[in-house]
């Protein structure tokens, strides 16, 4: 008998889940069998037992895949297993390392002939799956060590081994220590190529033994049976059933009568104190559900996040206690060994119907809230709630009552009550989910007021095309196949519930907990010095890597009834993991994550050392401005091409393979990235001959400014009303830039004044150099100096000449100098003349 223990853990996924229609009584494991009526002659049923035969030894289902109750925790299992090879994956490939290549070959030949055998079940074919994964996964670890060591030995050879026209090893330590390296290396080559061949060896297995599960899956969901509307099915039906019903009431009587005379006292009073225990335990847990979390019905807009909340713990509680009174009963049955193997089916039926009625009743009433608008996570009216859950629990009803048929038929070994209880079921399912819609267009039809958007019209589109399928092939006879889209449905919809709260709940619960303003980001923010901005990023970083889990885990659960379970899409994982060779490269994701990692922390160091140099050490020197700024970018450049070798030596990466890279590369360079290249090249020249540095004050063209930094591609350059301009710096090597401040910073300043013909010049020059003396930013030396340009048509012109120590406050010592010139000027009474204007040409006659 199996065990009873633990079957609570597994009710949400084994309620949810399809049943098998017949079981093998060898070995109490459900087995599928041929849908076909009994008064379809000997040779179609044994046509039908052909069919059937091959899944007699495992759990697999007419209609569903096999699957076994801890299905549910396939994925965390595989998960936690992938990762804890993988860090074990190294050490599997030691010098004498356990993963034995011949014991490991040997497995494969056993799985390839265990293969050949047509009639392996989804349960068989699932353990050689497993056992075929984990033989790859020590292979791939195995290769993955061997490949760089044997590398390593290959160059440790060619060091050793004598050149062309040179001697042989004259001493005997490097004869000895040349005959032991040919033989590590040619160990080490043995038996990499022997587990590369196994590892391909196991790869094929793996695609076969899916491609056999998914024809299996095929060949089981789309069989052909009786159609619902058959006479002979139902007059079948009709003659068993008085038959079946006897028996069935006499195998219940037989097994009420052995538990009551296998129940002592003691074991009576046990039972009995365990039901009044759950029965006082309904009103302290109906009051702790008011006190955590509590739906007020006068609320105004909750939070989506409370109402997921509210939803999380609704569906908590009322599944929590009728699961466990299940799981208690359950376990009693298990410890009274009150179970018997005529009725242990229609006990495991019962059970899990009540499971999924009570999984579905307490999913939708978290979910859609009946009569409380404000807290549904669903956006629908009250109506359309109505109409979803009665619609859920009458199709969860509809499954119950098939599951109990269903082993009730397998016990009486009736298998047409079996075939037309499946049937009237998917027919009373379509016609459920037409009823539904049928409401729903009925309430859009009444609805008041303009057209809006309607959301759920793709949802109600597949509602009608999945009812007309599943009435259908009921109706023409693929009853398998109905079934299994029936059982899709409840699962993937349940499992999309769930994980759409989950994701509510996650969503907004990292912002709500993460945000400056609430007590765990604030506490962030003053502890570990987190900005604002890097709080946000990683509150979506946490949102984006929820989501991805989720999104996987749907994707896995949609793909799995499909011969594609989650161990494939970790095999691919695992594959990824340990990577590919190409070109002499193995490309993994282990080595890519260790490159990455091994960049990021050398550019790092690069950025800190960067730092140190511009603002503690290279200030403290007698280096100018842009010589420390050049200093600080090759610095940097060097740091980056450091980083980049390291990078590429975590991928095997050797100098002579970067120098054939670098070889292609130079194709490229030639035909598109010339220009890239040049720039680059034309940045290393503008820091090394530092013609231009930063902080200079330069001209190009008719635009001017200040150098504010010179990098790998482009020189950025501030110009006076605050824009920046972007030069490309082979612009700035090739081109005519004019350099302020190249040598020095004195600057030459020139004001020029015109006087009338009848001043005096004398007291014009003493007058300008007096007002160019009296500006303190006037260097002595070399003193001002007035030159007297030229005798003007209108005016005589004169030049005043300085120099200032600063060329950028030149401009405001010009500004100055005219001040002062003009004040002094008017003092004198000299006076300004202006351009003689031409007459007016006369007018025509």
């Amino acid at each position: 008998m199996r065990s009873w223990r633990g079957r609570g853990s597994f009710a949400l996924s084994t309620a949810l889940r399809a049943v098998p229609l017949h079981r093998a009584e060898a070995q109490g494991r459900m087995a599928p069998a041929p849908i076909l009526p009994r008064g379809a002659g000997e040779g179609d049923h044994a046509k039908g037992v052909v069919e059937g035969a091959s899944c007699r030894r495992g759990p697999a289902m007419v209609g569903w895949p096999a699957m076994k109750p801890e299905s549910a925790l396939r994925l965390l299992h595989w998960a936690v297993l992938t990762f804890v090879l993988m860090a074990l994956g190294r050490a599997w490939a030691q010098d004498a390392h356990p993963l034995d290549l011949d014991q490991t070959r040997a497995a494969l030949a056993a799985t390839e002939a265990a293969l050949k055998d047509k009639n392996l079940a989804d349960a068989d074919l699932q353990t050689l799956k497993a056992q075929n994964d984990a033989l790859g996964l020590a292979l791939q670890g195995v290769v993955a060590d061997l490949t760089p060591r044997l590398a390593a030995s290959t160059k440790r050879l060619a060091e050793l081994t004598p050149k062309s026209g040179e001697t042989a090893p004259t001493t005997d330590v490097a004869a000895k220590e040349l005959e032991s390296e040919k033989k590590r290396h040619d160990t080490l080559d043995a038996n990499l190529r022997a587990a590369r061949a196994m590892l391909l060896q196991a790869d094929d297995l793996s695609t076969r033994i899916s491609a056999a599960r998914r024809q299996l899956f095929a060949r089981h969901t789309f069989a052909r049976s009786s159609s619902v509307l058959d006479p002979q099915l139902w007059a079948a039906v009709w003659r068993e059933v008085p038959i079946d019903a006897e028996v069935m009431r006499s195998l219940i009587g037989n097994w009420l009568d052995a538990v009551g005379e296998r129940l002592s006292t003691a074991a009576k009073i046990g039972i009995a104190a365990a039901a009044l225990a759950l029965a006082l335990a309904v009103a302290p847990l109906a009051w702790l559900t008011r006190r955590v979390v509590y739906r007020d019905p006068a609320a105004g807009a909750p939070s989506r996040l409370r109402r997921a909340l509210a939803a999380a713990w609704i569906f908590f509680i009322l599944a929590a206690l009728p699961l466990a009174a299940l799981g208690l009963l359950a376990s009693a049955l298990d410890a009274f060994d009150l179970s018997d193997p005529s009725v242990q089916g229609l006990i495991e039926a019962a059970l899990d119907a009540a499971r999924a009625l009570i999984a579905v009743n307490a999913l939708a009433r978290g979910m859609l809230a009946p009569g409380l608008a404000a807290w549904r996570l669903v956006p629908m009216s009250d109506r359309s709630a109505s109409i979803v859950y009665r619609a859920a629990m009458a199709i969860a009803a509809i499954w119950a009552a098939e599951r109990l048929i269903e082993p009730a038929a397998d016990a009486v070994a009736s298998l047409n009550i079996a075939v037309a209880g499946r049937g009237v079921g998917a027919i009373l399912v379509s016609l459920t989910i037409a009823y539904a819609l049928r409401q729903f267009a009925a309430q859009s039809a009444r609805a008041a007021g303009p057209p809006q958007t309607d959301h759920w019209a793709p949802a109600r589109t597949l509602g009608w095309a999945l009812g007309f399928v599943i009435f259908a092939a009921a109706l023409t006879g693929y009853i398998a196949f109905a079934t299994f889209l029936i059982n899709q449905t409840i699962y993937l919809t349940a499992l999309g519930s769930l994980l759409y709260l989950v994701d509510c709940i996650v969503q907004d619960g990292t912002e709500a907990l993460l945000k400056p303003e609430a007590p765990v980001g604030a506490g962030l923010l003053a502890m570990v010095g987190l900005r604002r901005n890097v709080l946000a990023q990683t509150v979506v970083i946490l949102q984006g890597v929820a989501r991805l889990v989720a999104l996987m885990i749907a994707i896995a659960a949609v793909l799995e009834p499909w011969g594609v379970q989650s161990q494939d899409m970790f095999g691919a994982l695992r594959a990824a993991y340990f990577g590919f060779a190409f070109g002499g490269v193995t490309l993994s994701l282990s080595s890519m994550i260790g490159a990455a990692l091994v960049f990021a922390v050398v550019l790092f160091v690069t950025r800190m050392i960067q730092d140190w140099l511009g603002s503690r050490f290279l200030p403290q020197t007698r280096l100018d401005a842009g010589v420390r700024n050049s200093v600080r970018t090759i610095f940097g450049y060097a740091g980056a091409i450091v980083a980049v070798l390291l990078a590429g030596g975590q991928i095997g990466l050797d100098v002579e393979k970067l120098a054939l890279i670098a070889g292609g590369l130079s194709v490229g360079i030639g035909f598109g990235l010339q220009t890239i290249a040049n720039n680059f090249v034309s940045g290393l020249i503008l820091l090394w001959e530092r013609g231009i540095r930063v902080g200079d004050w330069v001209v190009v063209g008719a635009d001017q400014g200040f150098v504010r930094a010179i990098n790998a591609r482009a020189t950025e350059i501030e110009t006076f009303d605050r824009g920046t301009l972007i030069v490309p710096n082979s612009n700035l090597v090739s081109g005519v830039v004019k350099n302020w401040v190249r040598n020095d910073r004195v600057g030459r300043i020139i004001v020029a004044v015109n006087v009338a013909y009848e001043s005096d010049v004398e007291q014009v020059r003493d007058m300008l150099i007096a007002a160019a003396k009296a500006q303190d930013q006037v260097l002595k030396i070399p003193a001002p100096t007035v030159l007297f340009a030229e005798f003007a048509d209108w005016a005589l012109k004169f030049n005043l000449i300085c120099f200032v120590d600063d060329i950028e406050l030149g401009e405001r010592t010009r500004s100055d100098i005219n001040f002062d010139v003009l004040r002094r000027m008017r003092e004198a009474g000299l006076r300004i003349p202006y351009p003689a204007v031409p007459p007016p040409d006369p007018a025509p006659k």
